[in-house]
């Protein structure tokens, strides 16, 4: 294994009352077993536990990109791309009448210049 960091954060927790003092890290990590993917680019789009979706950098563990979201990632990232060749990341959040699918586009490739070769 090359790397093991905490996984999300627990909001809950960093404001629990024992906790007031206390100097914690920048992740507490959560409860629950994350669902990942690895993409071709080397990063691993991660969901489980917290409100968020992560992108984590295959090489270092670092989370490069972390988006928000209004309910608890429930199921493992998928990814596909349109015909066009634009990425889109999707995660399943929240449960019963809550639940919700989620998607992120990955910025659109940028074209070649009329001088690049």
């Amino acid at each position: 294994m090359k790397w093991r960091v905490p996984f999300g954060d627990t909001p809950q927790l960093r404001r629990h009352a024992a906790l007031k003092d206390v100097a914690l890290p920048a992740k507490l990590g959560v409860a629950g077993a994350p669902g990942l993917i690895a993409t071709k680019g080397g990063l691993l789009f991660a969901g489980g536990g917290d409100s968020a979706l992560h992108a984590i950098d295959k090489a270092t563990g670092a989370d490069v990109w972390t988006a928000p979201l209004a309910r608890r990632t429930n199921g493992t990232p998928m990814t596909y791309r349109s015909r066009a060749g634009r990425q889109f990341v999707v995660v399943a959040t929240g449960g019963g009448e809550d639940a919700a699918l989620v998607a992120f586009a990955r910025p659109a490739a940028k074209a070649p210049s009329a001088g690049a070769r």
